[in-house]
């Protein structure tokens, strides 16, 4: 074999090397999310005003609590407000490079050295996989359209009215329509899975009502995970609930959903929440049996 081939190969080898490294370390690669995400930030974020120092659990054999909601739900809002009042780092199942630059150091970290792992999967087949979990419920139409949104311009961006209109290949209907159908089958079966197939304890939590009530949904979910806060704690990340995570709304008279659109959503939206009262039901029985 001559040097030329042989400088070649080696130089080959070295740049295939750096470049997976490069693409590992990379906050444009993504698992879950796409790069439109990264680059929906400014190129300097503003920093995130922590209530306590940011810290991992110990021991990590506690065993691993999930953090379930549908994408769309709230819950990288939810991760950020239990970081401010715990102190304790939240994980994921995925890695988020544009998350993990923004104040979640623990992604792609999914036992129990984290305070709750976000997922959006459904139940894991492994046993023991997640003790407990807290499950993350918001309307389906606003959890969609929230993850339309993130798909065209991350956690924190709107969609353009255009991304709303444009033609499916087939020009039948639009690519916004489809994936209504689509979500709201998925957005279905994620909660109907985990309330009627994960063996262990579930907290559920309504969006709408953290929004509404964040004080008491976070005590109920801190009761859930064995946590305290002093009312200094609490009083500081109420203060900075909004943080950098939660979209502005850009759009007040436009609405992508039409009629038939809304008796589907109202529909399935319906089918839930029977599924979840007859869960609160049957679990509220057994806590008393069990007194």
């Amino acid at each position: 074999m001559s040097r030329k081939v042989i400088f070649l190969f080696c130089a080959l080898s070295i740049f295939s090397y750096f470049g997976v490294i490069f693409m590992v370390i990379s906050p444009l690669s993504t698992t879950f999310y796409s790069r439109k995400y990264v680059e929906s930030y400014p190129l300097r974020p503003p920093s995130v005003q922590w209530c306590k120092q940011q810290r991992w659990r110990s021991p990590a054999a506690r065993g691993a609590v999930a953090l379930v909601s549908f994408p769309g739900s709230g819950n990288t809002w939810l991760r950020y407000l239990l970081q401010q009042l715990t102190g304790i780092v939240t994980g994921s199942i995925y890695m988020d490079y544009g998350l993990r630059l923004h104040g979640f150091p623990a992604e792609n970290v999914s036992d129990g050295s984290v305070l709750v792992v976000k997922t959006h999967e459904s139940p894991p087949i492994e046993p023991g996989r997640f003790k407990a979990a807290v499950l993350l419920i918001r309307n389906p139409r606003d959890a969609i359209l929230a993850d339309y949104n993130r798909l065209h311009k991350g956690h924190i961006g709107t969609a353009p009215k255009s991304a709303f209109r444009k033609r499916s290949a087939e020009r039948r209907s639009t690519d916004w329509s489809n994936y209504v159908a689509t979500q709201l089958a998925a957005w279905e079966s994620l909660h109907k899975q985990w309330l009627t197939q994960f063996p262990g304890p579930i907290h559920i939590v309504f969006y709408e009502v953290l929004v509404n009530d964040t004080r008491h949904t976070l005590q109920g979910i801190l009761s859930f995970l064995n946590q305290t806060a002093t009312e200094d704690e609490m009083n500081c990340t109420l203060a900075n609930r909004e943080g950098i995570y939660r979209r502005k709304k850009k759009y007040n008279n436009f609405d992508p959903f039409t009629r038939s659109m809304y008796d589907e959503l109202n529909t399935v939206r319906n089918k839930v929440l029977k599924i979840v009262l007859r869960y609160q039901k049957q679990h509220s029985n057994v806590q008393k049996s069990s007194r």
